[in-house]
Parts: C-alpha cells; structure tokens; sequence
C-alpha cells in the first residue's frame, strides 16, 4: 500500500519552512461542497448514492466542471457538451424509467441550475430528487464516453501516467506556494516486476485490478491538517464523482475525529451512522498490524490532447477533451508516517510477506534465487 522507492520525488524543498507559513485552509474554511467530497474520500461510496449535493453557487460549479477539463466559460464546445449531457441523462430517464419533468427542468436556461436544484434544501423535495437523478446520470454517460475516448485514440498507457504525473507535481507546487504546512509531497510509477508480483498476489490477476501503477503520498506536519488536505485536492485537482467507490481505506482517523472536522453532512448521515470504516475496501494483508494510512484512488480527468502527436479534437461536444488515469492518493501525518517505518509495519518487512505469497501462489519449489 505504500510506494516503491522514489523514481519521481516532489519532496518539499530545504529552504521550505511550513511553520513560517500560515495555513491556507485556516485563512479559508472547508466548505460543505468539500466536507461532502472528503467524506466520499474515506468511505469509499459511491456518488450514485447520494440523495443531495452541496453547490451554492454558479461558480462552485464552474469550478468543478473545470476539474472535468470542460469549463464553460471559455469554450462553446464545453457549453454545448455541457447541455449535450443534460439532455442524453434526460431522455435515459424519460425513456427508461418513465419519468416526467416540468418544462424548465426539461429544458433549463442554464443547466448549472440542475446542481443547484441539487443541492436546496427547502420544500420542493421532488424537484430535489429529480435534478439529482439527472446529475447522476450525466456523471454515468460522462465516465462511459471518456472511456470511449480513450480507446479511440492511439494513447500508450505509459505517456498518459507520465502526462498525469507532471499535472500532479503542478499541483504539488500550487499547494506548497499556498503554504499549506506539508512535509512532504511525493509519487512514483510501478516499475512492471512490481505490476507482476501484484497481480500473481491477487486473486484477480488482471492489470484492470492494478489501481496502483501511479501513487502520490502526502505527508503533512500535523494530524488535524489531513482532512484539510483531502478537501484541497478535491478542490484544486480531483473531481469528487472521480473516486472510485470501494476502493478507499482509512485506519488512521478516527470516526470522531472525521465527524468533528466535516460536521456530518446530511446527505451522508446514514453512510456515517454505521461507522466510518463500514464502506472500505478490504484492508492489504501484507501491511503489519501497526500500519496505519488514508488511501483512495481517484480516475484522475487528464486533457489528452495536450500530449504530443494528437491533432487537435474534431468534435468536442461530443467525447470531451479528457480520459481517466487510475491515481492512488495516500494521505499520513509525519509522525504516524515515522512509526509506520518501524518492526513489522517497516517497508522491507511489507515487501517479504508480498513475496511470500507469490512464491506460494507459483509452487513451493520455487525460490527467489538459484542455489
């Protein structure tokens, strides 16, 4: 679950001082649209989920859709493929769930209005539940057609995981000049032995079940700086739908300590109810006992025709301009990230039990060295 030794590093630099900076998130609190995404974080759910959403304004959602690489206010193509999804999730519902819509949801004069719909609180429930079933389903069609576009595009998997690295060391950056009190912010790819061992110590041995190939860990200063520092990658790199239900891990927090720092949003009160850890993916047993982290993965949106060799996109509208790259996101304090080091939780002890299993999994005859 942690990373190999470095082969991308974006450690802080030595003249940087983190206590000489103030912290960006005490300047800004966490906002409910972030609490919202934070908690997705650690619980591993899933957005399809969800009976409400969280924007309060037209520029929050401006925001999130320029996480998407779609932003509306600059290009016409991203308007129209804004109201293109709208209205391919409209006649999905209309058609296969025979639901009824008042005209100006059928045909909103901005379709921003439809996550502000989303998102009120107030007496037109029914209104509230169906903008949510529409932005539900443009997150479905959304995620299918950037699929699409990643097969059709002769894209090796190796320069869309470097492409994806280089926009994260950006914003890595960003974080830093902000003077977010990080200790350390780092990545690396998966060299192919390791993809190899990892698959043959996985019951589902395919490379779709690799979410780890490209993995950034994030060490702050301080344990109540971690959930700020969730919400400002949600906020400044991952789109929140992005995360990959299931796939989330946290033995770190602690519930309360999640609950204090989000104030347990409504929407999520009964994912909450049953406990923090209740909606995770199953813990990696090769990990010590003692090993403790916050982890999910994210199908990070990467604008794919910035990469050499690609002509420009013919129709926009119509696919976008951006395919998922699979990204592990590690989260730790630095003094539970010193502990970690430590007995069987150290990373030489973790790498052992992995090849442990493989060479169980080959046969027993089998040994690392020829003797």
């Amino acid at each position: 679950m942690r990373p190999d030794p470095l082969e991308l590093d974006a450690s802080c630099p030595p003249d940087f001082h983190p206590d000489t900076h103030p912290d960006p998130l005490r300047r800004t609190p966490i906002r409910r649209i972030d609490k919202d995404g934070v908690l997705l974080a650690l619980t591993g759910g899933s957005v399809v989920d969800w009976s409400g959403a969280s924007f309060q304004s037209y520029e929050d959602v401006n925001a999130f859709l320029r996480l998407w690489h779609c932003d509306i206010t600059r290009h016409t193509w991203a308007r129209e493929r804004f109201r293109y999804l709208y209205n391919q999730a409209i006649n999905y519902l209309e058609e296969h769930l025979g639901l009824t819509f008042r005209p100006d949801i059928r045909r909103p004069d901005d379709v921003r209005n439809a996550f502000l719909g989303a998102s009120a609180r107030g007496r037109f429930v029914r209104d509230r539940i169906q903008y949510c079933a529409v932005l539900k389903l443009m997150h479905v069609i959304n995620h299918l057609e950037m699929q699409e576009l990643r097969s059709s595009l002769p894209i090796r998997e190796l320069d869309l995981l470097e492409h994806a690295n280089l926009t994260i060391l950006a914003r890595a950056e960003q974080m830093r000049a902000e003077g977010f009190p990080l200790q350390a912010f780092y990545g690396n790819r998966k060299t192919r032995p390791s993809v190899i061992s990892k698959l043959l110590q996985k019951r589902e041995n395919t490379a779709a079940t690799v979410f780890d190939k490209l993995r950034f860990r994030i060490v702050t200063q301080q344990r109540d700086q971690l959930i700020p520092a969730v919400a400002w990658l949600l906020r400044n790199l991952i789109p929140f739908p992005a995360i990959i239900p299931g796939e989330s891990h946290n033995n770190l927090l602690t519930r309360d300590e999640v609950l204090a720092a989000t104030d347990a949003m409504p929407e999520l009160g009964r994912v909450l109810s049953k406990g923090i850890d209740s909606v995770r993916a199953p813990e990696n047993r090769h990990s010590g006992d003692g090993y403790r982290v916050i982890n999910f993965v994210a199908g990070l949106p990467v604008r794919v025709y910035d990469l050499p060799g690609l002509p420009p996109a013919t129709h926009p509208a119509l696919l976008g301009e951006a395919v998922p790259v699979l990204v592990e996101f590690q989260l730790i304090d630095a003094e539970t990230d010193a502990a970690n080091e430590q007995g069987e939780s150290r990373h030489e002890r973790y790498k052992a039990r992995q090849m442990e299993t493989v060479q169980q999994r080959l046969g027993r005859t089998v040994s690392r060295r020829s003797r």
